[in-house]
């Protein structure tokens, strides 16, 4: 199953693994994912290619070319019609990420994921949940005074 994002997204691609159930769960929290980490892509101009589903045993994730394909497993290793708890899958989308930044597994990397995780908890404090519109809002209707009558 594949989805295709609009131009505008940071994420042009979604696919998950069509030969497995939930198929329409996997693809939820794909795009669910990548809407909450979508202020962190925006501030560092990163892009990715395709977000994908896999289900690889002894890995959480892979990045590819630094974000030209992201892949999360989401469900359980030994129990494929279990998924992840959401925290697991957003904690691998910035590992992920932060290999953009830094490949190996050293020192630099995970300053870089660290620097991550305090950027995502910031933008979850200011009150983002990743739905509706990234921009400031405004009220409208009500008394707009006698000119209106």
């Amino acid at each position: 199953m594949s989805s295709t994002s609009s131009s505008l997204d940071l994420v042009s691609n979604f696919t998950c693994l069509t030969s497995k159930d939930n198929r329409e769960e996997a693809m939820r929290l794909l795009k669910k994912v990548a809407t909450m980490v979508r202020p962190i892509m925006k501030a560092h101009n990163w892009k990715v290619t395709t977000l994908a589903e896999f289900l690889t045993p002894g890995l959480l994730g892979m990045n590819t070319n630094r974000g030209w394909k992201i892949q999360l497993c989401l469900r359980y290793h030994n129990d494929e019609n279990r998924f992840l708890p959401w925290e697991d899958i957003l904690g691998t989308m910035l590992h992920e990420l932060a290999h953009n930044i830094r490949g190996p597994h050293d020192a630099v990397f995970y300053k870089a994921l660290d620097d991550l995780n305090d950027e995502y908890d910031k933008i979850v404090a200011s009150g983002y949940t990743g739905e509706g519109f990234d921009a400031v809002g405004w009220c409208t209707g009500g008394d707009f005074g006698d000119e209106w009558d």
